[in-house]
């Protein structure tokens, strides 16, 4: 911040209503400027620590990394009408659509996208419902990641609904390559491991140990 000195004949200056006494002081022999000193007050305060828990994602290594939300889905009347279609949110009344949104990386395949190409099947679980509900992958704008429409008409339960998405990955063979080295007095043909095979596997994604605002919820609708 810039300082400026000013000097001032008459000692006080009026600004929108207020005076400012002192800025500065006219003399016969020159102007003299007065800045008063800051003053700065250290005032100790209790000491405190605070344990972390641990990452959500847990403490090994990820081999598959999903993000995942939820959004309110069109259509509804009345109160059940969503006012923006798609609008991010974990707060529904029942009778609205909740639609879950998954993209991800396969991080053992050095960070693949997570698609149909190396995906068997992306699931929903909800509590309550029997069947798993199979994710779809498509465009959504310029980009496509995987979803699937919850009607939650009829669920019997209200509060938070610990859902989870799991997804399973297709194995990944390895990949060689075939060198020719001496062996003796003769050549040979021996094949190498250039990036070894990646086994598919099951990732599941849950919202256990998010604070309650953050994770799903379902509502009842209000009252007329």
């Amino acid at each position: 911040m810039k300082r400026v000195a000013a000097a001032l004949a008459a000692g006080a200056l009026s600004l929108s209503g207020a005076a400012l006494v002192g800025l500065g002081t006219a003399s016969a022999t020159g102007t003299t400027t007065t800045t008063a000193a800051p003053t700065t007050t250290t005032t100790a305060g209790p000491t405190t620590t605070t344990t972390l828990g641990p990452p959500i994602q847990g403490t090994a290594n990820v081999p598959v990394y999903m993000n995942v939300d939820t959004v309110v889905g069109g259509g509804g009347t009345g109160i059940l009408k969503a006012a923006i279609g798609c609008a991010q949110t974990n707060e529904f009344y029942v009778g609205q659509t909740v639609v879950f949104r998954m993209s991800g990386v396969n991080v053992a395949t050095g960070g693949t996208p997570l698609t149909p190409k190396n995906v068997i099947s992306a699931n929903v679980v909800i509590p309550g419902v029997a069947t798993p509900a199979p994710m779809n992958y498509g465009n959504h704008g310029t980009v496509a990641f995987w979803t699937y429409g919850w009607n939650t008409t009829g669920y019997p339960t209200l509060g938070v609904v610990n859902f989870q998405i799991v997804v399973t990955t297709k194995a990944v063979p390895a990949v060689t390559k075939l060198h020719r080295v001496k062996v003796g007095k003769r050549y040979v043909m021996r094949r190498y491991i250039v990036k070894p095979a990646v086994p598919g596997k099951t990732y599941t994604y849950t919202q256990a140990g998010t604070a309650t605002p953050s994770q799903l919820t379902l509502n009842a609708i209000p009252a007329a």
